[in-house]
């Protein structure tokens, strides 16, 4: 059985001893979960809230531009596009011994396919989920993308930044002073877009069970985990969405 954890889960089942979190704990150690976490949720929940606008006002894609040997007397080059690791801040110490903990238990993780998108280079390699050719990894990032794209249809997922962004007129965040209350609500954004990626991720490699104790609180059906939206998946993808009481019970 392969089960997807929000954050919200697998970090009390490396840590907490409540019944239902011991017992799938066990399951793991014996094999009978294989457990999984996204690596956007890793990277981008690692950014501390009050950092968040200033990291992204200030974040900026690498880009690399390499020279080719000329031929037949033409010239080219390549050009290169993505993540610039060395601006995110890194794990806490927690985060990290808490990632070292998950690893040992047999935790892998779902790669974040978004181009540019900050990451951090301290995720252990032999973690991430290997796809056995690049036809493979398109595959999945193709279905990555399909899922991203409804769920952001729905008013969730990356709509409430895109939406953001788009009220304050701004390419990067940058040049304008944010509101205590903006902050927040760009703060909740990042977490919504880390919510319908995961779903996204977890959907593309094809797991039988996303497990998350989120009810989608004050979001309301801003969140890809009301039940409304929850439902909305399920027709449409086939994903299940379940509570941690639940994945102990499936055990």
């Amino acid at each position: 059985m392969k089960i997807t954890f929000d954050s919200n889960v697998w970090e009390r089942v490396i840590s907490e001893e409540e019944h239902h979190l011991v017992k799938i704990n066990n399951k793991i150690r014996e094999g009978k979960i294989q457990a999984y976490i996204c690596e956007i949720a890793l990277d981008l929940e690692a950014i501390q809230r009050r950092r968040r606008v200033e990291l992204f006002r200030n974040y900026e894609p690498l880009t690399t531009v390499e020279d080719l040997p000329p031929e037949n007397g033409q010239f080219g080059m390549v050009v290169g596009f993505g993540p610039n690791t060395e601006q995110h801040p890194g794990f806490h110490p927690r985060q990290w011994d808490r990632l070292l903990i998950a690893r040992d238990l047999g935790f892998k993780v779902l790669r974040m396919t978004n181009w540019g998108t900050v990451r951090t280079q301290e995720i252990p390699d032999d973690m991430y989920v290997r796809q056995d050719d690049i036809e493979e990894f398109w595959r999945y990032a193709e279905l990555l993308a399909n899922c991203s794209d409804f769920i952001t249809g729905l008013g969730c997922g990356q709509a409430a930044y895109n939406q953001f962004r788009a009220q304050l007129n701004l390419v990067g965040l940058g040049g304008q002073r944010m509101t205590s209350e903006q902050e927040r609500n760009f703060s909740k954004a990042i977490a919504e877009w880390v919510d319908g990626d995961s779903v996204s991720a977890h959907y593309a490699a094809g797991n039988d069970f996303f497990c998350t104790d989120d009810k989608a609180g004050n979001s309301g059906t801003g969140s890809i985990f009301h039940v409304e939206n929850r439902t909305q998946l399920e027709k449409a993808f086939g994903i299940k969405i379940i509570s941690s009481c639940e994945a102990a019970q499936l055990c």
